[in-house]
């Protein structure tokens, strides 16, 4: 008797079977193998620092604190042009100047008409007083004299404006015309602009602007931070604020006031975030805290949910939340505690006790 008579009998399986059933028979002996749980990465932060309840950021742009387009109040040719895009000006400094000869030739015909326009006003004056002529006569006279004299003071101004000078103290910031060319009055020839100064506008939504207190005012912290300065900030002050919405995007532009860095070349068209401080008045209430859009989700019920880390077993777990005020990509929410860390980025993929690992970014621990 073989081996395989105990279990098939005398009768002999053929081979591929045989071997078909031998392989299965081993595999039930073997254990099943076990998978390692996926870790998802995630982006988080630790919410609770020091400008997460009392400050909202803004995106702001740069602008000088004074720009004017600065052009020729008449027509003609340029005959020079004297400055340069980038160069520094002073105020009343000649920028450019147009061919002065039509104007110094209809400034002689009108020094000559003028001439004639007075003398014969003295001889009526005369005339008048003795009877030789009319009150209506002299009248005439008296208006023709007028309208030379006018005329001559304009053809004065006119030729004064073919020099174009600086209105006030800045930088060419741009130069729209070319030497001989052919330029129309109020033709844009340079931008200028004043950057000893620089204002930062913002824009604030309705639902903040709404709970802004008025009674703090000035005292409000304001400063602004540039993505290519590091660890520096740049104080603010209130300029001006409007008190009529964008009707698109609902919200008020502010106009705030920088002075310009002496170690920095920041200038007009540059952007900033501009961090504004926030009164317990104006946050509704003390136990809020910011966290970013991103990080509120809806769960299975449609409640406001963040996920948190445990940073013990590196999962995650949903928290309920109460949503507050939302400034741009910020919200306000209650229900949190100070140095939770929280998922900003990917939350709506997540579900509850799935390992995480943490992104390697600046927001997170060494």
């Amino acid at each position: 008797m073989d081996l395989w008579t105990p279990l098939f009998g005398k009768r002999r399986l053929p081979l591929p079977l045989l071997l078909t059933t031998v392989f299965f028979l081993s595999a039930c002996d073997q254990p099943e193998p076990t998978y390692a749980p996926v870790s998802r990465p995630v982006k988080t932060i630790v919410i609770g620092g020091e400008h997460s309840n009392d400050s909202r950021k803004f995106p702001a742009v740069v602008d000088a604190i004074q720009k004017a387009d600065i052009s020729f109040r008449v027509s003609g040719k340029i005959q020079r042009i004297l400055v340069k895009e980038g160069n520094h000006v002073k105020k009343g400094q000649l920028l450019a100047e147009l061919d002065p000869t039509d104007f110094e030739i209809r400034l002689k015909d009108r020094q000559a008409n003028f001439d004639t326009a007075k003398a014969n006003y003295d001889r009526a004056k005369t005339l008048v007083e003795k009877g030789v002529i009319s009150k209506v006569d002299h009248d005439k006279i008296r208006a023709d004299f007028y309208t030379a004299q006018s005329g001559l003071a304009e053809a004065e101004q006119d030729l004064l404006y073919t020099k174009l000078r600086a209105n006030f103290s800045g930088q060419i910031a741009k130069r729209y015309v070319e030497n001989f060319e052919e330029v129309q009055g109020s033709q844009k020839i340079f931008s200028l602009e004043d950057t000893s100064a620089l204002k930062l506008i913002i824009d604030v939504p309705e639902n903040l602007m709404i709970a802004i207190d008025k009674s703090h005012g000035r005292d409000r912290s304001l400063y602004a931070q540039f993505d290519t300065i590091k660890n520096q900030t740049f104080p603010l002050k209130f300029s001006e604020a409007s008190t009529k919405a964008d009707p698109n995007t609902k919200t008020f532009k502010i106009t705030l006031k920088m002075k310009a860095p002496k170690d920095y070349n920041i200038l007009p068209g540059m952007t900033a975030t501009v961090v504004a401080e926030l009164f317990p008045t104006e946050t509704h209430s003390a136990s809020a805290i910011a966290v970013p859009v991103s990080a509120v989700v809806a769960d299975t019920e449609k409640k406001p949910t963040v996920w948190l880390v445990d940073e013990k077993t590196m999962t995650v777990y949903p928290k309920n939340v109460t949503p507050g005020l939302l400034a741009g990509d910020v919200m306000q929410v209650e229900g949190l505690t100070a140095g939770d860390r929280v998922v900003v980025a990917g939350a709506a993929f997540l579900r509850k006790g799935m390992k995480v690992t943490l992104l390697d970014t600046g927001e997170q621990p060494e």
